[in-house]
């Protein structure tokens, strides 16, 4: 017996959990980031200017440190696979491969391909199990969420809950979204659902029916990814909402605390934040903010 597996029957747990320091991981090891300095990094703009959105923004970034193979590999998915357009900010890329110091051309490949999040933001064709077939009932929309709106982007699936999906865009498309249907541009085989209300419009639908609704207490507020909508419309949309008396549970739910922690870590995110949640206990109403996170690698200090 091993001692893990003994300690883990000690404690009754099946797993022995270790703390491990956080690290930051060096950014500058790939080429197109060998400049880039600790505050650029912090920096939200510069995050959101310098996403890897194509095969061509790949290459700048990594230059031979990964073969031609893997690159070839990328741009067949991009052609014939992937439902979800390339986005995938720095704060991301750079949890890829964190611990394999580049020791020259195509010295990254083999760490690249079997990279927890390299698997799921940057899907290649060999990555794809085409012998699994899909499941019988799979469709674009599998949750149902379009056929259930009672106005454009809120879903009423259960009595008490609702979905409002605010906008169709994120800092990040993950290659698994369950709303590849709505969410990010349109690839070689989707071509995606589109919002036809102004967005003031099918805020104030939303906000409407709710106040009508008074069985409705719980909304996860969503999209896409709140951190994508300005922080002073957002905070105007949760103001409101906290408004109607039945509501008595918010949840914003954002992806990008991890992909993008710079966007909540900015002045004006956390101070609307503290105004938000002092709206929130005053009148008894709680609000959280909920993400997920794919791999322990994407915990940095920064997260």
């Amino acid at each position: 017996m091993s001692i893990e597996t003994s300690i883990g029957l000690e404690t009754g747990q099946p797993y022995p959990y270790r703390r491990i320091e956080l690290v930051e991981p060096d950014w500058t090891r790939f080429p197109g980031w060998k400049d880039v300095t600790a505050e650029e990094w912090e920096s939200v703009q510069w995050q959101r200017a310098h996403c890897v959105k194509n095969l061509k923004q790949l290459r700048e970034l990594m230059g031979d440190l990964l073969d031609e193979s893997f690159y070839a590999d990328l741009e067949k998915d991009q052609a014939e696979r992937a439902t979800m357009s390339m986005l995938v900010p720095p704060q991301m890329m750079n949890t890829m491969a964190p611990r394999v110091e580049p020791s020259g051309p195509g010295s990254l490949t083999e760490a690249f391909y079997s990279d927890p999040v390299r698997r799921y933001m940057l899907p290649v064709l060999s990555d794809r199990r085409t012998d699994w077939p899909s499941h019988p009932h799979a469709t674009r929309d599998s949750l149902h969420e379009h056929d259930m709106w009672v106005a454009e982007g809120l879903t009423h699936r259960y009595p008490t809950k609702v979905l409002a999906e605010l906008l169709p865009t994120c800092p990040q498309y993950c290659g698994h979204c369950t709303r590849m249907d709505l969410v990010g541009n349109s690839t070689a085989v989707i071509d995606k659902l589109k919002f036809v209300g102004k967005p003031n419009d099918r805020l104030g639908a939303m906000l409407d029916y709710l106040r009508r609704t008074p069985q409705v207490r719980d909304v996860v507020v969503s999209g896409g990814d709140v951190a994508n909508m300005p922080w002073p419309r957002l905070e105007a949309f949760l103001t409101d909402l906290l408004e109607i008396e039945n509501i008595r549970d918010i949840r914003l739910a954002t992806k990008a605390l991890m992909g993008m922690p710079q966007h909540w870590l900015q002045a004006e995110v956390v101070e609307g934040m503290g105004r938000i949640g002092a709206i929130s206990r005053s009148r008894g109403v709680s609000d959280d903010i909920h993400t997920h996170d794919n791999h322990a690698n994407s915990v940095t200090p920064q997260v």
